[in-house]
């Protein structure tokens, strides 16, 4: 038998296989979890409730994720002191240092690190490779998270981010489905319309009675995830289209219902429906058209 056709064994001594290791190294991901909101061993169980759980911690507000990353895996540096009997040195903790870069930090994170130089201690830490979760939690981390902008046209403006802690063990990694995490989670928009309009795709056309209505509901993109998270809608004219205003088109933000009074007007009103969660870190967006063909 060729030594080629021997496969890396899963557990036992170590041996000199020839085979690829399938840990890479490249961060895509991490997660904070507050520490007062800590995963459960059942939810890290399996892959798929592990995902959900880290979902359901930031649809609440317990958690931050940070997608589509660039970095490195942690090089561990190992504290020596003076060893007993025989030993020169004895091993003492690791500390862990990693280091990713942020691409979205000057529009919409620079406050996020701001706030959590202060308060990382409070948080678990995760991060990923592709096709790994690797498990830093228990610990404490220190998070620092720098922006570095340049003059530069071809540069990237990012955060060059730092995340230090001290243990004993290196952070074991588990097998996890990074390509559907790294989808992020998002709401897809669906609605319903009252009697007398009809409706094709994303087009309305009005009957001419008043008032009219449109109900619109929002699913998350996961489906193992518990519970109802709030959402928030609003909508908002795009460019092109009739004054929405002239019909009194508005939306209920809490309930998604839609109303206008097309009697009298003759319009295309184009907009862009938009739902939240309660935070504003989860959302969905549509535009819809409404013909409104009502003359005197």
């Amino acid at each position: 038998m060729s030594i080629f056709s021997l496969t890396c064994p899963d557990v036992g001594c170590y041996q000199n296989f020839l085979c690829d290791p399938e840990f890479q190294n490249k961060i895509i991901a991490v997660a904070y979890v507050k520490k007062s909101s800590a995963l459960t061993p059942v939810e890290k169980a399996t892959a798929d409730s592990w995902i959900a759980a880290l979902y359901e911690r930031y649809l609440d507000g317990e958690g931050y994720l940070v997608l589509n990353t660039s970095g490195e895996k942690p090089k561990p540096e190992t504290a020596t002191t003076a060893g007993r009997g025989m030993q020169n040195t004895k091993a003492l903790a690791k500390t862990h240092t990693l280091t990713y870069q942020d691409m979205q930090v000057v529009q919409n994170n620079i406050q996020f690190y701001n706030d959590i130089l202060g308060s990382s201690s409070n948080y678990d830490f995760y991060y990923f490779t592709p096709g790994r979760i690797w498990d830093a939690s228990g610990y404490y981390v220190t998070v620092i998270g720098d922006p570095i902008i340049t003059a530069e046209l071809n540069t990237y403006q990012m955060a060059e981010v730092t995340v230090n802690w001290v243990s004993k063990v290196n952070p074991l990694p588990y097998e996890f489905d990074t390509d559907t995490f790294l989808e992020g989670l998002y709401y897809i928009i669906s609605f319903t319309g009252g009697s007398g309009s009809t409706y094709i795709g994303n087009t309305i056309t009005s009957a001419c009675t008043d008032p009219q209505t449109v109900t619109f509901s929002a699913v998350l993109n996961i489906g193992a995830i518990s519970g109802a998270p709030a959402q928030s809608w609003s909508i908002e004219e795009v460019s092109g289209s009739d004054d929405i205003t002239e019909i009194g088109l508005v939306i209920d933000s809490t309930t998604g219902v839609i109303t206008w009074n097309p009697v009298t007007f003759v319009g295309t009103y184009i907009f862009l429906v938009t739902v939240t969660n309660e935070y504003g870190c989860v959302f969905g967006q549509e535009t819809i058209t409404l013909i409104v063909n009502c003359p005197d």
